[in-house]
């Protein structure tokens, strides 16, 4: 599985968009959750074909098969005008031959979603995810790097009249790595966001959001010679869309403007435009196709680069087999240009990554669901040694009682 390294943007984004998870029945408030699954990598290391792992410190082997257990809890409680839900799930990971990649990860999302009035509302959200960093732009290969991401958020939707919205709210977004990783570093990132909402009588909605972050580096000195800052400030101005162009097609969009600015060395500086424009189309019953394209700026501080920009399209059908299996495909192809380069290089970094997945779903019984993984990974660049093929398979069941 491929790991993006997000500002706090796109954490917000996928928080907010996240469904709670669940095969028990809606009226279910307590579920307990386990699960186990196994899963074999061919490239683990994302190595190239011309890399002997004799060569790498540790000689760590190149495939592996990833044994899985999980377990936890999921609260999803109504009360009046409140909503108050929790997930919290601890998995154990072992690697059967690289057993110094063996970590166990605990993961929880705690939200109130509350009402003052029916016209004022929002939520209060705190939540956790730990992964292992994988070794696509990790390139130390003898030692496990796990990164936390933790983000804490309260907003407020104030319903005007006539389909307005007042929207705004603040938030802390952390990010560490339990080893040295210079590219991406520990930060974190506090500040706000106020703007505008239309919600038409459709459900439909667009929005203009202006956000101020300021973010400090954890545990890091200032370095003038490699030019690594202790903190920045962040604006983004940012327009949202979603509308309902039919009863089965409907158009997601995003466009905005990133500018971010260092305390003391501009030269790692950057701006841009990014944006998403995705088209959502249930073609029968039974199939669902999305499309999408997007641009992305994402800081990766490396003598050679400061940040790159990530232009990527993706297709992904949904095709509902029967009432208890679901077949779910997704090709990504990005194109990621590195720049902002602090010493003279004959040529920046050019990458293309490429990523096709095939998902199944089978819903065994009510409380048991099945799930399988089909995925090969490629990546072409300019930089030596920095192709790869990676082909996994995987097959997980999930209990929920």
């Amino acid at each position: 599985m491929k790991i993006h390294y997000l500002n706090s943007r796109w954490i917000l984004i996928a928080l907010m968009a996240m469904p709670v998870k669940g095969m028990a029945d809606a009226e279910d408030s307590l579920n307990f959750v386990a699960g186990a699954g196994i899963r074999f990598e061919d490239n683990l290391f994302r190595l190239s074909d011309s890399v002997d792992t004799d060569t790498l410190p540790g000689k760590p082997h190149k495939s592996d098969l990833l044994y899985s257990a999980n377990a936890g809890i999921k609260i999803d409680k109504p009360y009046s005008q409140q909503r108050f839900q929790l997930d919290l799930l601890a998995t154990g990971n072992k690697f059967q031959h690289n057993s110094f990649l063996d970590f166990t990860g605990f993961d929880y999302r705690a939200a109130w979603l509350w009402h003052l009035t029916p016209r004022i509302s929002g939520i209060l959200l705190a939540n956790q995810e730990q992964r292992l960093v994988n070794f696509a732009d990790f390139r130390e290969f003898d030692e496990n790097n796990i990164q936390t991401n933790q983000v804490r958020l309260f907003n407020v939707d104030a319903d005007i009249g006539a389909g307005m919205h007042l929207i705004g709210g603040v938030m802390e977004v952390r990010s560490r790595n339990s080893r040295t990783f210079t590219a991406v570093g520990d930060y974190v990132q506090r500040g706000g966001e106020f703007g505008v909402k239309y919600l038409a009588p459709s459900n439909s909605h667009v929005s203009l959001v202006q956000r101020r972050l300021q973010g400090e580096y954890r545990d890091r000195e200032l370095d003038s010679l490699a030019q690594l800052d202790t903190g920045f400030d962040q604006n983004e101005t940012e327009a949202k869309l979603n509308w309902k162009l039919t009863g089965k097609s409907t158009i997601d969009a995003r466009l905005g403007y990133v500018d971010r600015d260092h305390d003391n060395f501009p030269e790692r500086d950057y701006s841009g435009m990014v944006g998403k424009l995705e088209y959502q189309w249930a073609a029968t019953g039974k199939l669902q196709l999305n499309t999408s394209l997007s641009r992305n700026l994402f800081s990766f501080q490396e003598d050679a680069n400061s940040y790159y920009i990530a232009e990527t399209f993706s297709f992904g059908p949904i095709w509902k087999v029967t009432a208890k299996s679901t077949l779910r495909a997704r090709y990504d192809i990005s194109d990621r240009d590195y720049r902002g380069a602090i010493v003279l290089a004959s040529s920046l970094r050019q990458d293309t990554v490429q990523s096709f997945i095939i998902f199944g779903d089978w819903q065994a019984t009510r409380n048991i669901l099945v799930s399988g993984t089909l995925q090969h990974d490629r990546r072409s660049s300019n930089v030596e040694n920095f192709d790869y093929d990676a082909n996994a398979v995987g097959i997980s069941a999930q209990l929920l009682f």
